[in-house]
């Protein structure tokens, strides 16, 4: 079975979407366009309400993990997208 990045899209919106992670806060996580939503141009989505929710998200996959939210975790530079 092979794995693509699009898989880690796909499982970090199903995490988003079962904490009940508001639609239009789940768009703007994804970075998705909204061109033809008119609800949509009258939100305003401020950096801090997307914090809100992925501190969230965040905390619901360190506990999967079994880790707890206070451990910090360094990851080392990969040389496979050095310039």
């Amino acid at each position: 079975m092979s794995f693509t990045l699009h898989d880690l899209r796909r499982t970090f919106i199903t995490i988003a979407e079962s904490l009940d992670i508001p639609a239009y806060a789940l768009k703007r996580l994804l970075n998705h366009k909204m061109n033809h939503d008119v609800t949509a141009g009258y939100i305003v989505m401020d950096v801090e309400r997307l914090r809100e929710s992925i501190q969230k998200i965040t905390d619901d996959l360190l506990k999967c993990m079994g880790a707890k939210s206070s451990e910090i975790y360094e990851f080392k530079k990969s040389n496979v997208l050095s310039d």
